[in-house]
């Protein structure tokens, strides 16, 4: 492979770093850092159907894809932020968390365990609950 072909490649898939996210539209836009100090912004964070997060921005990082391979069409793949991760998850279990500690986790068993600092509020449309 000669190395423009090489370096094209290397382009199309990036570690990057995440900044300035809007969710304010029909898709959650951020700024991404795709090498020091080159920046693009607008670019689309593509997120799983059924789930919706907006990541702290302090050591936020997702892998960046240049579609087509035209770094000026790129996705940003769901995000992570390892410091704010919830860890201990055992094979089967699903949670969902936040950055201030609360979570809710579906045990693989068939319990669901939440935990919250402040409160837990649980609405219907109906109005009652079961």
């Amino acid at each position: 492979m000669d190395k423009e072909t090489a370096d094209k490649q290397r382009g199309m898939i990036r570690r990057c770093t995440i900044r300035n996210v809007r969710d304010d539209g029909e898709t959650q836009r951020c700024s991404v850092e795709v090498a020091a100090g080159i920046w693009r912004d607008d670019v689309e964070v593509m997120q799983p159907y059924g789930f919706a997060s907006s990541v702290p921005e302090d050591g936020a990082l997702a892998i960046v894809l240049a579609v087509g391979g035209d770094e000026g069409d790129l996705v940003v793949l769901p995000v992570g932020n390892p410091s704010k991760r919830m860890g201990g998850m055992q094979p089967g279990d699903v949670g969902l968390y936040n950055a201030h500690g609360d979570k809710m986790v579906m045990k693989a068993g068939g319990a669901v365990e939440m935990a919250s600092g402040a409160s837990i509020s649980l609405k219907s449309a109906s109005g009652h609950l079961e």
